[in-house]
């Protein structure tokens, strides 16, 4: 039995985000554990939601920039499902509109980020240049691949034409993989899988696909862990846990730091130490509130119902 967090460290954190962290995770941790309304949550997020439907404005807080992007706006689908916003709710039909208008036809996928960047100071990482789809693997698993999980959430007021394409495009990217290395490509990949409404000719290889990239996975990856790679346990499921997540599962527990919260293991202060104060602060809310709901899913919080 890994590490469980005491109740009294479950209070410290939620006393964390609500004293320091952002309104959004605020009302997500309200919503999840204490069974608040969704609409506070939905209000949260509305204030990343641009005109255009595409979410920015720091959502993803080492990208702060005003306009829409692909990535930003896969992590406001991901908060809306959350939420459980239906299909037909205002701020799903303006994200799925802008997914349709951000497609790369020709590629038949979505470009991770647009030049747009640059408006603002930004992790190095996120550089926008001519070289930035051969650094992503060509955009075909990270985001592409969650983002159609979100159109199949979504599938009734999502684009057939984007959405088949999209399909296709993702089921040839699986077929001439191995494995995947990059960690976000990983992340992504399990996100669709996760999506109950991925269709089983898009489940069975991508499954497939996942099994092969867990049996080689380096567990000391530090931009991902075996916590990313295994699906959510399921109220009911019964499965046990593996070995590697036990450890993992117990590292996350050890992670928290003294005040409550947990940070983010990476850093972009020498490109402006300002703008990375900032997103480290609204990195460590994310953290915190996202390291919760996994304990939470795994029936590691001591003396809390979630």
């Amino acid at each position: 039995m890994p590490a469980r967090l005491p109740r009294a460290d479950y209070d410290r954190a939620r006393a964390f985000v609500r004293s320091q962290g952002r309104d959004l995770d605020v009302d997500l941790l309200s919503h999840g554990f204490d069974g608040a309304d969704a609409e506070p949550g939905l209000k949260a997020l509305a204030r990343y939601q641009n005109a255009d439907g595409g979410f920015a404005h720091g959502l993803e807080p080492d990208l702060p920039t005003p306009a829409s992007t692909a990535i930003v706006t896969g992590v406001g689908l991901q908060i809306l499902r959350q939420l459980g916003a239906p299909a037909d709710h205002p701020m799903v039909r303006g994200a799925v509109n802008w997914l349709a208008y951000a497609f790369d036809r020709d590629a038949g996928v979505w470009p991770i980020i647009n030049a747009d960047v640059g408006l603002t100071p930004h992790a190095f990482w996120w550089d926008w240049d001519q070289d930035l789809a051969a650094r992503w693997n060509g955009f075909r698993f990270n985001p592409s691949a969650e983002l159609l999980g979100d159109l199949y959430a979504y599938r009734s007021v999502a684009d057939p034409a984007v959405l088949d394409q999209a399909q296709a495009t993702l089921l040839r990217s699986i077929a001439s993989a191995q494995r995947l290395d990059g960690a976000y490509d990983i992340k992504a990949l399990m996100r669709l899988i996760e999506t109950d409404k991925t269709p089983v000719e898009v489940r069975g290889p991508a499954e497939a696909l996942m099994a092969a990239t867990r049996a080689s996975f380096d567990p000391e990856d530090a931009h991902a862990s075996p916590l990313d790679l295994a699906p959510r346990p399921r109220p009911g499921d019964g499965a046990e846990p593996s070995p590697a997540v036990v450890a993992a599962l117990q590292a996350l527990v050890a992670g928290q730091d003294a005040d409550g919260g947990w940070r983010p293991f990476w850093d972009w202060s020498a490109v402006d130490a300002g703008a990375w104060a900032k997103a480290e602060r609204a990195w460590r809310s994310i953290l915190t509130r996202m390291a919760l709901e996994t304990l939470a899913a795994y029936g590691r919080l001591a003396g809390v119902g979630a």
